[in-house]
């Protein structure tokens, strides 16, 4: 039968939520001129119909402007609908792997029928190591950045299967990095093994290595008037902007001292240096604070005291061997 578009409500539950509107408007112009080949599966909602298969037909007819729509009215429960809906979905070629794998988690999830991934897996009739190997990891690992790059086909499936090995924060630096430099599928795994020997290069570099590119630096004989002048005003700048930052450091004081030592709880004091001369015997000395006095260059070096015969062995000597 026949149903006007204005008649049906979306569900909330189907599990692609992002559309291709050129994929949708060329769906649509096929329908328009050759005809629907496959009806919708609507269910009675109160006066209207609630979708339960079939979005993506009713999102291309209504973008072309047609009005009504074939559809086939079953009567199911919400089990039943969201299951029609999942079974459907992860047999659609324009979903992702990771929505694939988002399906195939919510029926395990959600029906006593499935206990095991396998028997969803016999369900959708997909291999499980389909399944196992690569819809589920990317449903689960996969950061929201790089799901997105993979629905508008910027990466591609093996690229992104790569891509589970790292972090969230790392996954979306190098899928950026990858869509940005054009980086084909090889090249992509060429970029990422050689971000594995060096996480620390800059990628960019990376990203050239892999496409050919080799950096080429000119001897700075041949740069033009031009250029020179502006590396100076570069190199101008830029100093002007370490002065700025580099501010003088002020000078400790003992009182700010006594302060940081007082709020770590420590017994260390503060004490006079009893300065004794020639005794031998001075105390241990907690701290000993000597004032900023300049040197005399006039007058001897008593460090230098190299008299055998002294008995204080020049340690103690203090200058009594000079006289």
């Amino acid at each position: 039968m026949k149903l006007r578009i204005d008649q049906i409500i979306m569900s909330k539950d189907n599990p692609r939520q992002s559309f291709d509107e050129e994929g949708l408007r060329r769906l649509g112009e096929s329908i328009k001129s050759h005809g629907q080949l496959q009806p919708i599966v609507v269910r009675k909602k109160g006066s209207l119909y609630e979708l339960v298969v079939g979005e993506r037909r009713l999102r291309a007819c209504a973008l072309v402007g047609l009005t009504e729509i074939e559809a086939e009215v079953r009567d199911v429960d919400d089990v039943t609908a969201m299951e029609l809906r999942l079974i459907e979905n992860t047999q659609r070629e324009d979903l992702t792997d990771a929505e694939k794998g988002d399906a195939v988690l919510a029926l395990w999830a959600n029906y006593d029928k499935y206990e095991t991934i396998k028997d969803v897996a016999e369900a959708i009739n997909i291999p499980l190591g389909t399944v196992q190997g690569h819809w589920i990891p990317k449903a689960r690992k996969l950061s929201p950045t790089i799901r997105e790059l993979g629905i508008d086909d910027k990466l591609d499936r093996l690229t992104t299967k790569q891509l589970l090995k790292y972090s969230h924060s790392i996954q979306d630096k190098l899928g950026r990095k990858i869509v940005e430099k054009e980086l084909s599928q090889r090249q992509a795994i060429q970029f990422l093994k050689l971000y594995d020997v060096n996480p620390q290069r800059p990628l960019d570099e990376i990203a050239d290595e892999v496409k050919g590119i080799k950096k080429v630096e000119i001897p700075e004989k041949f740069y033009s008037p031009e250029l020179r002048k502006k590396i100076e005003q570069e190199k101008e700048q830029y100093s002007k902007v370490q002065r700025i930052r580099k501010k003088p450091s002020k000078p400790i004081t003992k009182q700010q001292v006594k302060e940081k030592l007082a709020k770590k709880k420590t017994d260390f004091k503060f004490v006079k240096a009893k300065i004794t001369r020639g005794t031998g015997n001075a105390p241990s000395l907690k701290q000993q604070i000597q004032p900023n006095i300049i040197p005399n260059p006039d007058a001897p070096d008593y460090t230098l005291c190299q008299c055998a015969m002294c008995p204080l062995f020049a340690k103690h000597c203090k200058g009594r061997c000079w006289t």
